[in-house]
């Protein structure tokens, strides 16, 4: 009985915990998203003679399918023979394990095809006659030739007089792109399929700025739109955009919230590695030249609080040293009186005085005073005297 009773509340406690992970949403993990892929394949009209590490190599662009989208992608293992019309798959810089990516990332930035083409060729020193030259190709060539130095250590030599190589006028402004290149080249940072914002919050005073804001996501121009105040630079200057890991501040001129939303076209931008999906280092290893993908934007926001005026206060008067004293002169001995002489008749000398001067400085006691106590003493002495004597009868009387 005890063991059916036991069982049936093992199934009741059992049925709970499951109901319990349904209602919230715990049943498992929710699966990965599935890694971009995409076709590598060449590009028809494009093949160039030029020479490599000091030999002649002919080869023509490349570009990867990537769902309804085909972008220009780019060569970062010379050695290898690329994987035409097989499926590679999106990974990371690390995973690659090629070398300089940073300063590939930047000739991507400043090259084909995401430079403006006419500035790219003005910046490099080119002048290409309207007719007689692939534009496109001399850039894709320019731009691939400065990856490989950095990638591979690959050098492009001059034509000379090579008769087998691409044309004097394509060949000599692919050299000249690649000098320039090569030249400015300088460490950008891996571009992320995700876009983020840190931090999310920050806060300041009214009429400061909040910051700074760090972006990371995608290559390539990050819209900003700002609600309740406005996106500024580190030296206060508005702005409206950023790159990945571009960096911006919040400012407001009141207390109140600021929110600022980033936006990036591209989840998978330029700069972005693709990897052979069967084995990584069996063919070729490939870098995205342009950008798909989807729309990416991410939030954040920062709160200016009001600026605490304090109460004007008076200040306290600094004391100043006072003088010291001037000596207050002492007064002079006032003279004493000259003796005048007495009005008596001359030849006449004064009366001695009667009465003693106390010595507190009184005045002078007159005889009148002095000769009443004595008769008060007389009196009282008298009176005395006479009370003794009666007492004395009566005492004599009594005892006889």
């Amino acid at each position: 009985m005890f063991g059916q009773r036991g069982r049936r509340w093992a199934r009741i406690a059992a049925a709970a915990v499951v109901g319990s992970a349904l209602a919230l949403g715990v049943a498992g993990p929710a699966a990965a998203e599935e890694p971009v892929t995409g076709q590598a394949k060449t590009v028809k009209g494009t093949e160039v003679t030029l020479q490599l590490n000091k030999k002649p190599q002919t080869t023509s662009a490349l570009e990867l399918t990537i769902g309804e989208k085909t972008v220009p992608v780019f060569c970062i293992d010379f050695h290898t023979p690329v994987a035409i019309n097989k499926d590679y798959q999106e990974g990371t810089w690390d995973e690659s394990q090629v070398k300089n990516l940073g300063k590939v990332q930047w000739v991507l930035t400043h090259g084909y095809p995401n430079a403006d083409a006419d500035a790219l060729l003005a910046a490099a020193g080119v002048e290409l006659p309207e007719r007689g030259a692939r534009k496109d190709t001399v850039l894709y060539f320019g731009t691939q030739t400065a990856i490989w130095h950095f990638s591979d250590g690959v050098e492009l030599a001059p034509r000379a007089n090579r008769p087998n190589l691409t044309k004097p006028v394509e060949y000599t402004a692919i050299k000249k792109i690649y000098d320039y290149l090569i030249a400015n080249a300088t460490d950008e940072p891996e571009p992320k399929a995700e876009l983020s914002i840190d931090p999310k919050t920050a806060e300041a005073a009214a009429g400061e700025k909040a910051g700074p804001f760090t972006v990371k996501g995608p290559a390539g121009d990050i819209e900003l739109t700002v609600e309740g105040g406005s996106a500024v630079d580190a030296d206060g200057n508005p702005v409206t955009k950023t790159t990945n890991e571009g960096q911006f501040w919040l400012t407001r001129d009141g207390a109140g919230e600021v929110s600022v939303t980033a936006t990036a076209e591209d989840s998978v931008s330029f700069g972005r590695v693709f990897l052979f999906a069967g084995n990584k280092d069996r063919y070729q290893k490939l870098i995205l030249g342009g950008s798909t993908g989807s729309k990416v934007t991410t939030e954040a926001g920062a709160t200016f609080t009001p600026v605490t005026v304090p109460s004007p206060t008076t200040p306290a008067p600094t004391e100043s040293p006072e003088p010291s004293e001037s000596p207050v002169p002492s007064e002079s001995p006032v003279p004493s009186e000259t003796p005048q002489p007495s009005a008596s008749t001359p030849g006449e000398s004064p009366a001695p005085s009667t009465s003693p001067v106390s010595g507190g400085g009184d005045l002078p006691l007159t005889g009148s005073p002095i000769a009443l106590a004595a008769t008060v003493g007389v009196l009282l002495l008298a009176v005395g005297a006479v009370t003794m004597l009666v007492i004395r009868r009566r005492k004599v009387r009594f005892t006889a």
